[in-house]
């Protein structure tokens, strides 16, 4: 019988693997382990015929070789995010790679509109004040209404095209800038040419686009300097199409006024665990939390029952059809 090893397994996802081992009962065993792929589990791969990891798995190109040695030539990853895999070197190798290219974009357009109205009105100032027993109505909790403002919004793909439909129904000017504009949106958002244009007139900016090479640092210092003065910005994408830096730069001079951040380009080493009471060595990460005016939440936006079941179901349907040597559906270095 074929066997499946799935890394990374968090608590959450047991209930969903249980439904998905009880559907494919006789047909293929699956090994969990809450481990990341490492060292330690290089000398079993040999007992293993297809791999499942996560977003927060760390997948080095020497890594790529030793799958490929071992003869694990898929690894599907329980993510719509791929950046962590040098797709030229897995291609090199033979290694296909997939992903969940969508597994609940409702969950993550839902998120990042609720960040826009905690920012807007300024909700992380209110609650810090009521925590410090401050009842007063000082202009730093003075907001706007979202209906006020213009918005843009990068990338108008599954998650995009959602948060700018919510926004739209809250009678706000919406605004996105794509590679492939979609026709059937232009009812609800007016797309413009370049992104220098789109940030020099909006007052909120949400970012809704894969982390990829050609992403890398997308949203830069270049695209700072041409934003209106007191942004607000948003990102439930990738922590790589952020330059960290920039933004710090922007959020010290005041272009931007406040920040979420769901994802950071180093979260890795800290998103998904616990580090109450240690020290965090990242410097910048520290020095966003320590901010008062930027929200960080630990790559959450997708997190709800709908997203788990899927973010199980959709990789492991596509290790179980690879090793059968079926069509997979959602690799993304064909």
């Amino acid at each position: 019988m074929k066997k499946i090893k799935i890394f990374d397994v968090r608590e959450d996802e047991h209930q969903a693997l249980e439904n998905w081992m009880s559907a494919h009962q006789g047909e293929v065993e699956v090994e969990l382990t809450s481990d990341s792929l490492g060292e330690a589990h290089f000398d079993t791969l040999d007992q293993i015929d297809g791999i499942s990891t996560s977003q927060t798995t760390t997948i080095n190109n020497n890594y790529l070789k030793i799958l490929a040695e071992h003869g694990i030539y898929h690894v599907a990853q329980r993510s719509a995010g791929y950046d962590m895999f040098d797709l030229d070197v897995a291609n090199q190798l033979g290694i296909k790679v997939s992903n969940v290219p969508s597994y609940s974009p409702q969950s993550i357009a839902e998120f990042a509109v609720m960040r826009i109205l905690e920012l807007v009105r300024h909700a992380y100032q209110i609650d810090q004040n009521v925590s410090q027993q401050c009842f007063d109505w000082s202009m730093n909790i003075q907001g706007r209404t979202v209906e006020s403002l213009k918005i843009g919004v990068i990338g108008t793909g599954r998650i995009g095209s959602r948060v700018a439909k919510i926004l739209n129904g809250f009678g706000s000017q919406v605004y996105g800038y794509d590679l492939k504009p979609n026709s059937e949106l232009e009812s609800i958002l007016t797309y413009v040419d370049s992104v220098e244009t789109l940030v020099q007139n909006c007052d909120v900016l949400t970012i809704h686009i894969p982390g990829s090479k050609d992403n890398h640092y997308f949203i830069n210092q270049h695209v700072f300097q041409h934003a209106k003065e007191g942004l607000l910005f948003v990102n439930t994408a990738r922590g790589s199409v952020v330059d960290t830096q920039a933004l710090i730069e922007a959020l010290d001079s005041g272009v931007v006024s406040a920040a979420a951040l769901d994802t950071y380009e180093n979260e890795g080493d800290y998103f998904r665990k616990d580090w109450s009471n240690k020290h965090i060595a990242d410097q910048t990460l520290q020095g966003l939390l320590g901010r008062d005016n930027v929200l960080i939440s630990p790559h959450v936006a997708f997190y709800t029952d709908e997203a788990v079941q899927n973010l199980v179901d959709i990789p492991l349907d596509d290790v179980l059809s690879y090793i059968h040597g079926k069509e997979v559906k959602n690799i993304v270095n064909p």
